[in-house]
């Protein structure tokens, strides 16, 4: 079958400006922002899961690209209304917030006259991108930037001779107006000309000691050191190619991605939007709403940055089948790295092989796993590499079998700060109580080891200390980026219990309704600056609507006290109004893919329960989709809706058959078929 062109609907500059997701009405209007009012995503050149990307370098948060000050929630100061850029870094973080290592190395600056220049930065002519592709102008010199496999390629036509290029090492992170939790120094610097053309550098970047390699390709080139840090090269008439690369492991090894790099700028711009059409072809979609497509495929698309695929690389150790930018696993479990796994398995086998790699080399999962030697966000959550072992094991990954995940959980259980928990059943934050209860019963189902499934069995019994007296979490523990309403709704492996605990399914189906707000009062959202403690005091106990992970499961929470139609409101809300298009589309943070990968899968009307093995059924938006499985099956969603005013799910057949309870396994799932949908 023909590859269509998917790429025309995925726009790169989704989401990295300021959201316009507000609303005056309507259920959208009864949820409260907390956290940034941005996507904080990049338009920078990358391919699926690259190990490269390439872009446009202003400093700002936290991508290194456009205007935004370092931000958590409320309104965003900016550098300056006017974008200007400094030059073209390399490696982006996508859509995260404060994780405390920013990268954008190897700044390149194409200039006229003195190299004092370079730290003006430029306001833009003008910018365009597509997939595998950035190109802007400044001043009369158009920049160009692709990728071919790990290797950068820059394109520099300048308005007329005398043009040069510089190429900055230092530059770690991001604004120095910022201060310097947002940028770091690069140690150890050494760098040195290899013939006319090339120069190689090395440094310790963020802990990390990387090895680049930057080749010029132009008439006369002549490479000039003028600093540790810094290599400027000159060059005869007006077009300059630079191809950059880098590795973890030697110069050498830098220095042969250069060199194996031999098509051109534009055949390697071709083969990127290709690779890119190939991935987003996973999903074929059935609609007429052109809205919806630029939507689905946009999200998608940043769905598929991150994690890094750094095979034959080594970080911190750890190496063969080596992935980086795990930033953070609280924020893709639920989402994201499913994806992955249920599409991609060159990818998915990777990751797997990562995941264990990072277990054996640190005696842990830290929940951020990066080209860096800091651990943060440890506050976030606990076990989340199980979560997502166990996913790939029900997805039927290669290499995802029980006895590693055994062997990987066995090594959380012995970490220090479990040490509480396995003793008295408490950590400090009660959320990491839900965390590890829940992973020690989706591997207690899964063991055939009578006593590590005994011992699981025991340790899962803790889950009712997260609670208190109301059937809501307890008051006694602190929340991250939220209230104890934003977990106490969270999707468990023993839902019924938990239901139970509230006072059973009618009085847990009145407590969503308060949290979603039906019935309740809209809400103003807070915009304006250093609006924090503004936020903090609010107490509203809403629904986060789409801005954030911690509570981006919760409406599938309404499956469990059989209100079906509870949930189908906030998904066509969410689909229909929360997520829109555009720079302005994305209502959040999008966190390495996080949130965008929510869209998909509320999009498509399926979701997975992380660790378990079993996905819910939700409400379609699409009229149809084709989803090509890892497996090598093919899932077919197919949508029956004579009215488009139809939104809620009557019922639901797989291959013909009933599905009962809204649910289906992971395994079902991977054997391809058809989910045909009644919508009334």
């Amino acid at each position: 079958m023909a590859i269509q062109d998917f790429c025309r609907y995925a726009d790169v500059f989704y989401g990295n400006g300021e959201t316009d997701r507000f609303f005056e009405d309507g259920l959208a209007s009864k949820w409260f922002y907390i956290k940034a009012l941005c996507g904080n995503t990049f338009p920078h050149a990358t391919l699926p899961f690259g190990k490269m990307s390439v872009g446009a370098y202003s400093g700002g948060y936290p991508t290194g690209y456009g205007t935004h000050f370092p931000n958590s929630c409320g309104g965003i100061r900016k550098l300056g209304e006017e974008h200007k850029i400094f030059g073209f870094s390399h490696l982006h973080q996508s859509g995260t917030g404060g994780i405390r290592y920013y990268y954008n190395y190897a700044v390149v600056t194409p200039f006229y006259g003195e190299l004092s220049v370079t730290k003006e930065g430029r306001a833009p002519k003008s910018e365009t991108a597509r997939p595998g592709y950035y190109g802007t102008t400044l001043e009369d010199i158009f920049c160009e930037l692709t990728v071919d496999g790990g290797v950068a390629l820059h394109r520099y036509t300048f308005g007329h001779s005398g043009g040069r290029v510089a190429v900055d090492f230092s530059n770690d992170g991001l604004s120095k107006v910022f201060g310097p939790r947002f940028y770091g120094e690069v140690k150890e610097p050494h760098i040195e000309t290899v013939g006319e053309n090339e120069v190689v550098f090395s440094g310790i970047f963020s802990g990390i000691l990387l090895y680049f390699c930057v080749k010029a390709e132009c008439d006369s080139p002549r490479m000039n050191l003028l600093s540790p840090f810094c290599a400027e090269c000159d060059f005869e008439g007006d077009a300059l190619l630079l191809r950059v690369a880098y590795s973890t492991v030697s110069a050498e090894k830098a220095r042969a991605a250069v060199h194996a790099s031999t098509i051109s700028f534009d055949e390697a711009a071709e083969v990127a939007y290709e690779i890119w059409n190939e991935h987003l072809a996973a999903f074929r979609l059935e609609t007429d709403d052109e809205d919806l497509k630029v939507k689905f495929y946009s999200n998608l698309y940043h769905s598929l940055i991150k994690p890094c695929d750094m095979k034959g690389e080594t970080v911190l150790g750890a190496e063969g089948d080596t992935v980086t930018d795990f930033a953070t696993f609280w924020d893709q479990y639920k989402t994201s790295l499913p994806l992955i796994f249920m599409c991609y398995p060159d990818m998915g086998k990777k990751m797997v092989a990562g995941i264990a790699s990072i277990s054996r080399t640190l005696k842990k999962i830290p929940c951020r796993f990066g080209l860096t030697d800091i651990f943060p966000c440890e506050e976030q959550a606990k076990m989340l590499g199980i979560y997502a072992l166990c996913d790939a094991y029900h997805m039927g990954v290669d290499g995802a079998t029980v006895a590693l995940i055994e062997e990987c959980l066995r090594r959380e259980l012995a970490r220090e700060d479990y040490e509480s928990f396995v003793k008295t059943g408490h950590f400090e934050r009660y959320t990491h109580i839900l965390d590890v209860t829940d992973a020690c019963l989706c591997v207690a189902e899964l063991t055939d080891d009578a006593a590590l499934k005994a011992r699981l069995l025991t340790l899962a019994e803790n889950w009712r200390n997260a609670y208190g007296d109301d059937g809501l979490m307890s008051e006694a523990s602190p929340y991250y980026e939220g209230d104890r309403y934003t977990y106490s709704f969270r999707l468990q492996r023993n839902m019924m219990e938990r239901i139970e605990l509230a006072g059973g399914k009618e009085k847990f189906a009145a407590m969503l309704d308060d949290f979603f707000g039906f019935g309740g009062e809209s809400l103003s959202q807070i915009t304006h600056l250093d609006a924090d403690e503004d936020i903090a005091s609010c107490h509203y106990h809403r629904f986060q609507g789409f801005n954030n992970e911690c509570d981006m499961e919760t409406p599938y929470a309404y499956i469990y006290a059989d209100r079906h139609d509870r949930l189908c409101e906030i998904l066509h809300e969410c689909v229909t109004r929360s997520f829109g298009t555009g720079r302005e589309g994305l209502p959040g943070n999008n966190d390495s893919g996080g949130l965008s990968s929510l869209f998909v899968w509320n999009a498509l009307g399926v979701f997975p329960v992380s660790g378990s093995g079993e996905f819910l059924i939700g409400a379609p938006q699409v009229d149809g989709a084709e989803i090509l499985l890892s497996s090598g099956n093919t899932l077919r969603i197919c949508t029956e809706r004579p009215d488009p005013a139809m939104i809620y799910v009557d019922r639901v057949e797989w291959n013909g058959t009933p599905v009962e309870g809204f649910r289906i396994t992971a395994r079902e799932i991977m054997e391809g078929g058809v989910l045909r949908f009644y919508m009334k």
